[in-house]
């Protein structure tokens, strides 16, 4: 760990912190606009028994009978549809406390995996340091890499010789292929034992033959012609000789690698990188499961939604017999007292529906904002923990203000993607013991291979001890041996080098 950066798993938890707090406002919206559905819903209740109530006195062309029939039938179907709206949303609750169940079971897991993956990357970092010491110190390695790694650079020397006579062929041939005295002579088997002609033929030809100065061309067409297959064959006896000295090379590293313990920690390391790996995506998959689930919730509680609109319509219907303005008239047309207050009470519960209903469509806007700040930031934790930001080696600049960064963008002063293009700008992994300067050629690490996968142990030792001059046959030899060595490794059930790391990323 660095001595002036700030750790990732701090930031980690900062964010966490944050999307928690975010979550606990938009539940605290979603009970909110529970309570005021509820009252809605009885204050509608109420109305619709008080307009009952006018209707009785005002409208003569409907029997008694038949308003109570209407309005029991209206009651029972808006408390139908209703019921219906409160199964749905109940079982909507249910599946988001399941949803978030699960992501607290699995943010627990994915915690104790990094944990251990922490220290498994520390304890690879202490044995491959081992493993080069051990490799150093033995005569038979350094022998077998040296041979090795001579054998290399002949092998490319001679592809490059094989490519450039290729190119020759490739260029003169036509030339050959079009002279037809050339062809026509060199069909004849002119200047071999199967030449037959006699005679004047023989004589013609001859005179041909000096013209065209046959014996030269027919010396460079044959070297043309057999000359890349010959050295086609030279360059795979080299490189058989290459890959056999190389068998023996990572035997040797293979050997010690078992012996000081660093394979079964590299197949325990692997294995909980995969753990992780699936952890993290399993989390996220949740988290959108869970934010899906509550902004249907949402949308439950507003007036975009199936319920909503059946209550309407039946509303509709039943008020289309029992005018609300009509009532109001006649009430006013008497002295009666007691319609007089039926209307009041009609007019307040009336206005107490308007506002609450005034008030639950600024909750669902103030709900809207909270739901796409949970969105966000979740989205920003997600990409967090699928670099590897929260591992041990990742680091963050100290100058970086990342609480500041949050809660700018929980004002709204930052998108998400700036957000995490800030998080990403400030972040960096503290280097690898073998990315490390080297004390003992003093040159740089090994950043020019990080993205192959290979054995990054052998590269640096075989550099080491071959010396700069053979640095880039160290590098084509491991290139080379790269394809080989994976399959040798995976059907010998034994861990792949895997570009490096445990995981999919940086970080491990």
């Amino acid at each position: 760990m660095g001595l002036n950066g700030l750790a990732g798993s701090h930031v980690e938890r900062l964010l966490q912190q944050a999307v928690d707090r975010v979550r606990r406002q938009v539940d605290e919206h979603v009970a909110g606009m529970r309570e005021l559905d509820g009252k809605v819903s009885e204050l509608v209740e109420r109305r619709g028994t008080a307009l009952m109530d006018l209707a009785k006195h005002y409208l003569p062309d409907i029997s008694l009978a038949s308003i109570q029939s209407t309005f029991v039938e209206i009651r029972d179907d808006l408390l139908e549809v209703f019921a219906r709206k409160q199964r749905r949303q109940q079982q909507l609750q249910d599946e988001a406390a399941g949803c978030e169940r699960q992501v607290e079971h699995l943010e627990a897991e994915l915690q104790r995996v990094t944990d251990a993956l922490n220290e498994k990357v520390a304890e690879r970092e202490r044995l491959e340091e081992l493993l080069s010491d051990r490799l150093h110190g033995s005569d038979e390695f350094k022998t077998l890499s040296q041979h090795a790694l001579e054998a290399e650079q002949k092998l490319e020397q001679n592809e490059a010789r094989v490519q450039e006579i290729k190119d020759e062929a490739a260029a003169k041939l036509p030339s050959y292929e079009k002279s037809r005295l050339f062809k026509y002579l060199w069909d004849a088997g002119y200047g071999t034992a199967a030449y037959q002609e006699k005679g004047w033929t023989r004589r013609m030809d001859g005179w041909v033959a000096k013209l065209i100065d046959y014996p030269t061309a027919r010396r460079g067409y044959h070297f043309l012609t057999t000359t890349p297959e010959l050295m086609a064959l030279e360059v795979e006896r080299r490189r058989t000789q290459f890959n056999e000295l190389m068998e023996q090379v990572e035997a040797i590293e293979d050997r010690v690698s078992d012996e000081i313990g660093l394979t079964a920690v590299m197949r325990a390391g692997q294995e909980l990188g995969a753990e992780r790996d699936d952890l993290v995506k399993s989390i996220a998959e949740q988290q959108d499961l869970l934010l899906a689930k509550q902004k249907e919730l949402m949308r439950l509680q507003g007036t975009d939604n199936e319920f909503y609109e059946q209550g309407v319509a039946r509303l509709q219907q039943f008020l289309g017999n029992m005018n609300e303005a009509r009532l109001r008239r006649e009430s006013d047309a008497t002295p009666d007292r007691q319609d007089d207050a039926i209307v009041a009470e009609l007019t307040w519960l009336t206005d107490q529906v308007d506002h609450a209903r005034g008030r639950g469509d600024s909750l669902a806007r103030a709900r809207r904002t909270w739901d796409d700040k949970l969105s966000g930031l979740q989205g920003v934790l997600q990409e967090f923990r699928r670099e590897e930001f929260d591992s041990r080696r990742s680091e963050f600049k100290s100058s970086f203000d990342a609480p500041g960064h949050v809660q700018a963008f929980l004002d709204g002063r930052l998108t998400r993607e700036q957000l995490w293009a800030a998080f990403r700008q400030h972040q960096y992994f503290v280097p690898l013991w073998d990315e490390q300067p080297r004390s003992r050629t003093g040159s740089g690490g090994i950043g020019d291979v990080l993205g192959s996968e290979m054995s990054y142990v052998l590269f640096r030792v075989l550099t080491d001890v071959a010396g700069e001059a053979m640095r880039q046959s160290a590098r084509r030899g491991m290139q080379r041996r790269e394809p080989i060595r994976r399959q040798q490794r995976q059907a010998s059930e034994r861990p792949t080098f895997k570009k490096r790391g445990f995981t999919k990323g940086r970080g491990f």
